[in-house]
């Protein structure tokens, strides 16, 4: 019998198991979905068990050697993926369709620049622009490559699946119904609830679980180099990230800058000291909706930290916490806190809906914040 291994932290080894089981038993499904927080490695483990169904060692798979594995690692095989794009990427000419000796970027050019970035680290959050998307002839350029294969195992992996635009989504869903034999799909997402229902019916299920800190804490000190100064990945970068290498590798850049100001709008507030919180919103440029929320992540973490603060609980991101000295203000109380905490996260839905300017909202908000307790 064959077996497999399929590497990845311990946190998640429940999951690979099962689908060890799955491929040594010969009875892995055509389509499965990979779901869970963002930055937690679905698309790594997307890439493991693309390997393991290419392989063709006939004891231990993936070997890592074979033609099979080397296809499935290969940046410039980008038949092997569906990916979101911008509109301009998406629409531009196939290699095919170029005149020869045109410098002009094709879409396979557009594609593989996305799957390098991927290989060079799939725990990444911040791979696609929040307008990318997969359009319908994303989908029908994979369909059309299926004649290609010939005898081969394939298998597609779809990033970020829930970023199928709705002519998509039906077009992949035919897909699914008559899936060609020996093609796996593998699709992996952060919100299988936005995602056609009957897509989801017709995928293998697998939630795929948060890092622990220490693991996170690991992950991120690989994907930073062999020189990374392990004091860069704060108690606050791994508190932030919620179990996620990807998000903590984005706090190890961009959280101080996001604390600090966290902080700074919290503690204005509590102070009821406008004019310079609104300067410093200014400043921070918080115009998109995507960024205005990034921001607003943040401040509930702080707010739900000053509540732990506040029972003796362990504090997730200290630095920060310490920051505001919620014991300078002794009519914040746990009630106000968790009011507080509802109202940065109404905030965040009237953000995302885009009726309204962000810094508006958050000028507003920074207003009622604490109302009553100032």
């Amino acid at each position: 019998m064959i077996e497999y291994r399929l590497n990845g932290p311990a946190s998640q080894e429940r999951q690979r198991i099962r689908l060890m089981a799955a491929l040594r038993e010969n009875r892995f499904p055509q389509s499965i979905l990979i779901d869970g927080p963002a930055g937690i490695g679905k698309k790594a483990l997307a890439i493991e068990v693309a390997k393991a169904l290419q392989c063709s060692d006939p004891n231990m798979r993936p070997c890592g050697h074979c033609f099979g594995c080397k296809m499935a690692v290969d940046r410039g095989v980008t038949d092997n993926w569906v990916i979101p794009m911008e509109s301009k990427e998406a629409h531009a000419k196939s290699a095919d369709d170029v005149s020869a000796g045109s410098t002009a970027k094709t879409v396979e050019d557009f594609k593989q620049a996305y799957i390098e970035e991927i290989f060079k680290n799939p725990y990444r959050i911040d791979v696609f622009s929040a307008g990318a998307e997969i359009s319908v002839g994303l989908i029908r350029s994979m369909t059309s490559a299926f004649a290609l294969k010939g005898d081969r195992v394939r298998v597609v992996i779809v990033a970020e699946a829930d970023r199928m635009n709705d002519s998509a989504s039906n077009a992949f869903l035919k897909t699914l119904e008559d899936v060609p034999p020996n093609t796996y799909f593998i699709l992996t997402t952060s919100s299988r609830e936005k995602m056609l229902q009957t897509i989801r019916s017709r995928c293998l299920a697998l939630h795929l679980l948060p890092l622990s800190d220490d693991e996170v804490r690991s992950e991120t000190l690989r994907m930073l180099g062999e020189d990374a100064d392990a004091d860069e990945v704060t108690d606050d970068a791994v508190g932030l990230s919620v179990g996620s290498p990807g998000k903590a590798l984005y706090y190890v850049g961009a959280g101080k800058k996001w604390c600090e100001l966290a902080a700074t709008f919290v503690k204005g507030s509590l102070l009821a000291d406008y004019y310079d919180l609104f300067a410093k919103l200014s400043e921070a440029e918080l115009d998109e909706a995507a960024e205005a929320n990034r921001f607003l992540e943040v401040v509930s973490f702080l707010i739900s930290d000053l509540m732990r603060a506040k029972s003796g609980a362990k504090l997730r991101i200290p630095a920060t916490t310490a920051l505001v000295n919620i014991d300078a203000f002794p009519r914040v109380d746990v009630a106000a806190l968790e009011r507080a905490l509802e109202t940065v996260q109404e905030t965040m839905s009237r953000v995302a809906s885009r009726r309204t300017a962000p810094p508006m909202l958050l000028q507003s908000l920074s207003i009622k914040l604490f109302e009553g307790c100032k």
